[in-house]
């Protein structure tokens, strides 16, 4: 698809800290990859407890992870910053209660 090395370590990385995120908060979601010759977009939707703060989600080393998963590694509060670093866009969408949907993309 002619898809440059950089862009697939970027979206790659997008993906992983988004599903850990949908695991470890939401049970799960469901993510749409749309490639295009310029741009891959990524669509991330779970139907979690939501984010209550954004702002405050994205600061580096915040995380309402449990101490369990952060017993197994995860929830180091790096998802969503590492998610913004490694993406051209990104939006999130969020209501408690409801769920979370971010949007990103990676150009190249």
């Amino acid at each position: 698809m002619g898809v440059p090395a950089d862009a697939i370590r970027r979206v790659s990385i997008c993906l992983y800290e988004g599903e850990i995120n949908m695991v470890i908060h939401a049970n799960g979601g469901d993510i749409d990859v749309l490639v295009y010759p310029d741009r891959i977009e990524m669509i991330l939707k779970d139907t979690g407890k939501g984010i209550a703060n954004i702002e405050q989600a994205m600061q580096a080393g915040w995380s309402t992870a449990t101490e369990k998963v952060h017993s197994l590694g995860f929830g180091a509060g790096m998802g969503l910053p590492n998610m913004k670093t490694n993406s051209d866009e990104m939006k999130i969408d969020s209501t408690v209660g409801v769920g979370t949907t971010v949007y990103m993309t990676v150009k190249f």
